[in-house]
């Protein structure tokens, strides 16, 4: 049964290929570039999450709405402590 969850780098490949307007490419260190910035924000918003305390998975959908709308700039950046507090 899949519930949508997948390795997160697959998430970003779809990510990338559904939004070629956003410039960015489907290797690894663009993917982990794109974590540095916005990690925190993803995982807050269940877009993903850490399996087994040592990689990353994604829901497929959320990941590329979640990625989309900070790539984008139509969610403002939030610190961690900004978004704890709203929640």
């Amino acid at each position: 049964m899949n519930h949508g969850w997948v390795i997160a780098h697959e998430a970003w490949g779809l990510f990338i290929k559904t939004h070629p307007e956003l410039g960015y490419r489907e290797n690894r260190q663009q993917f982990y570039n794109f974590l540095r910035y916005y990690k925190d924000e993803l995982v807050l918003q269940d877009a993903m999450r850490r399996a087994r305390g040592r990689f990353w998975i994604a829901h497929k959908e959320r990941f590329a709405e979640v990625a989309f709308d900070l790539a984008s700039g139509a969610q403002a950046r939030l610190g961690v402590d900004q978004l704890r507090r709203a929640a």
